[in-house]
């Protein structure tokens, strides 16, 4: 380890900025359907099922690849902080459980009163989901760039978009990039392959330019 190079997770803070962006648009997504509309609320649903498991994809890599490692190495620093942010992961999980499962119902009745009900249940979980990404960006990060490899950063990261299907994956690297900051668009072209980068980037930019006309098309509110 102390012949590797070191982790620099700035590139998480771009994937924080997505999720904060695409949550943040659920509640108003959702309810712009209109009641009784079966194919424009699959598109929303879709799309919440779609983020839901990607937001748990990240969760979970955490869960697996960065909190023993920091818990390990630097225990005095870490076991507050890795208690908070497994609890507040419980918390998220336990929510997102309930949007998807009220989601699902939405996607069966497209009635007006399960879209309110994915609404507010989306509207609810953005709060905690805020506090949860900027604690983690002061106070995880730090420590991951301290104690961490770039190699088993760099694993993290696969671990986690290998849980996206293969097909979604261009689309949702047109997400990453859609709206960043210059630096965090370097990080990101550092990260990959140059091949992929510059293959996927405008396949991904394209694809997700398409995907949120189709969102805008199902939800009179976009």
């Amino acid at each position: 380890m102390h012949n590797e190079k070191m982790a620099d997770s700035r590139d998480m803070i771009g994937a924080h900025d997505a999720i904060r962006r695409e949550f943040g648009a659920l509640a108003a997504l959702a309810r712009g359907v209109a009641a009784g509309d079966a194919r424009a609320t699959a598109t929303i649903a879709d799309h919440i099922a779609l983020m839901i498991d990607f937001l748990h994809a990240h969760h979970t890599s955490e869960d697996i690849h960065v909190w023993p490692k920091l818990q390990q190495r630097c225990p005095a620093a870490a076991e507050p902080i890795v208690a908070r942010m497994a609890g507040q992961h419980q918390f998220i999980d336990t929510e997102l459980k309930a949007l998807s499962e009220t989601t699902r119902r939405w996607r069966a009745t497209a009635h007006a009163s399960d879209r309110d009900a994915v609404a507010d249940i989306a509207e609810r979980v953005v709060p905690p989901l805020q506090e949860h990404l900027a604690q983690e960006e002061g106070e995880v990060l730090p420590l991951v760039d301290a104690y961490l490899t770039d190699r088993e950063w760099k694993a993290m990261i696969a671990a986690s978009l290998g849980k996206v299907p293969m097909s979604k994956r261009p689309m949702m690297m047109g997400m990453a990039v859609y709206q960043a900051r210059e630096e965090q668009i370097e990080l990101l072209r550092t990260s990959v392959p140059a091949i992929a980068w510059h293959v996927f980037r405008p396949l991904g930019e394209r694809a997700y330019h398409r995907y949120r006309q189709r969102l805008a098309s199902a939800s009179n509110h976009s």
